[in-house]
């Protein structure tokens, strides 16, 4: 009787998930990786609209730095990108606090003797760049993820013009025979394990019809809000990872890219930043030339936003920004990450004293499961695509 399909079953085809699978393949394990949607990348989401000039990102746009793990693929295969001008990107707008006490942002903004418009602007920043609520965010987890920032020119941003989709879609072809490993349209539903055993049961998204593999390792890579709504059973349940795994939160964007006619704004714009309620922040494809802005919210503003109509809302926002009435755009590009059940938000962030978490969720439970993504990443790196990577080739190496 067959007691074994593969060797490891990795659950979810991010590039943290996609990362693993190909480290494990090259060192001759037997790989599976079940992927929920019909597509790889996870969170990076790029259309190719022949209608635009330009690729469109509906999730991860930019790279902070010069992380070698993505440039890395970038030089390898000889995928362009260019830098935004770093003081329109943004900047880090508060000095670092050292106290050895972990505290919010806001308690810490709040004792700043910053002028109140400065503790104004460092709340949207804060908030904006972390998907965070101020209240919430932990600045020992700010402090860290500065000092990583600043060993990779973290101050510096880029974007690849053709698409951020090239990069999970080179890690695809450097699994060997990866069109039998990764298997699109299989939502993974229950892991049954023991030590150095486990049966991974999932249902196909077209026909609905049941499946089970049958492995000595389980690799999760799914999103934490995934995790956190208990999406995937596990029996037994590995109870300090998934605690871990509420401990930690995970943050709501809304972003909006429109297609124009033609670009109506300064040439030389290339970030738009504002007091708004609603889509306080823009940003064109400067220093590249082409009609598309795209909108941003996130943290407490995307939560608390309930209205529907969230396009009308963010060109009235641009309007009042303009000092103009925003053209009528000739397309919208939209993606709701809330509203996807394989993602239920954007990216992950620490609470107070919450920072343990990412490392006791990136801890396998007993050599069987593993855990990795951006929101077990320990380094650093969270929250980002280089992160996420760096998480997965982490979870491939404690396995192999």
């Amino acid at each position: 009787m067959k007691t074994r399909d593969c060797d490891v079953v990795i659950i979810g085809a991010g590039v943290a998930g996609l990362a693993a699978a190909g480290t494990l393949r090259r060192a001759g394990k037997t790989v599976r990786c079940l992927e929920a949607a019909d597509r790889v990348g996870g969170r990076i989401l790029t259309v190719h609209d022949p209608l635009s000039p330009v690729a469109v990102e509906l999730g991860a746009e930019f790279i902070h730095g010069r992380p070698p793990e993505t440039w890395d693929i970038l030089r390898n295969q000889s995928i362009a990108a260019y830098e935004l001008r770093t003081e329109d990107a943004g900047g880090d707008p508060f000095p670092q606090s050292r106290g050895r006490r972990d505290e919010s942002f806001e308690t810490y903004i709040r004792g700043s003797r910053k002028p109140a418009a400065a503790k104004r602007w460092a709340r949207h920043y804060v908030e904006g760049f972390n998907a965070a609520r101020a209240e919430l965010i932990s600045m020992a987890s700010l402090r860290q993820d500065a000092d990583a920032a600043d060993k990779i020119e973290g101050h510096r941003a880029f974007r690849i013009p053709g698409g951020y989709d090239q990069v999970p879609l080179t890690l695809l072809r450097s699994i060997p025979e990866h069109s039998s490993v990764v298997q699109l349209n299989s939502i993974a539903e229950q892991v049954k394990w023991r030590r150095r055993s486990a049966e991974v049961q999932f249902r196909s998204a077209l026909s609905g019809q049941v499946g089970k593999l049958r492995c000595r390792q389980v690799v999760v890579t799914v999103p934490l809000g995934v995790l956190q709504a208990g999406a995937i059973r596990f029996d037994p349940e590995p109870t300090a990872i998934l605690k871990a795994a509420a401990t930690l939160k995970f943050g709501h964007v809304y972003r909006i890219t429109f297609r124009f006619v033609r670009a109506f704004w300064d040439p030389d714009t290339g970030f738009l930043f504002s007091n708004e309620k609603w889509f306080p922040t823009w940003w064109t494809t400067y220093p590249q030339i082409a009609p598309l802005l795209t909108a941003w919210m996130a943290g407490s503003a995307a939560e608390s936003y309930k209205g529907l109509d969230k396009a009308s809302e963010a060109l009235a926002s641009l309007s009042r920004i303009l000092n103009r009435k925003a053209p009528q755009p000739e397309a919208v590009y939209f993606h709701d990450w809330q509203a996807d059940p394989f993602f239920r938000g954007a990216y992950s962030y620490v609470p107070v004293n919450g920072l343990p978490a990412r490392n006791t969720l990136s801890i396998p439970a007993d050599n069987t499961l593993f855990f990795a993504g951006e929101a077990a990443n320990t380094t650093g790196h969270s929250a980002t695509v280089h992160g996420a990577i760096e998480s997965g080739l982490h979870a491939a190496r404690q396995l192999l």
